[in-house]
């Protein structure tokens, strides 16, 4: 069962947070290795395209400069750690 921990409200576009388990989720690590280059592990993990779009075209223009590169081999890490975030700035809060 999936449980609500957080309800954000940006520029009046609600998103929602959920609290899935937290153990390696063996096809998001899939997708980062795979896909992730392209951002497309930020439209596996948001549930919703309205936000997914943003954090994945970020990423995508990134790896473009090569320091997407670097934040999806962050991301592969955290992903076997069972400690992904949807959002990077997680990561440092």
């Amino acid at each position: 069962m999936v449980k609500i921990i957080e309800v954000y409200n940006m520029a009046n576009e609600e998103y929602v947070m959920k609290d899935e388990k937290k153990s390696k989720d063996t096809g998001l690590i899939l997708i980062l290795f795979f896909l992730g280059w392209l951002g497309i592990d930020k439209f596996y993990y948001a549930k919703s395209f309205k936000l997914a779009w943003k954090f994945a075209l970020v990423k995508l223009a990134y790896n473009i400069i090569f320091l997407g590169i670097i934040w999806n081999i962050y991301d592969i890490v955290k992903a076997f750690q069972g400690k992904y975030e949807f959002d990077a700035r997680e990561y440092f809060a």
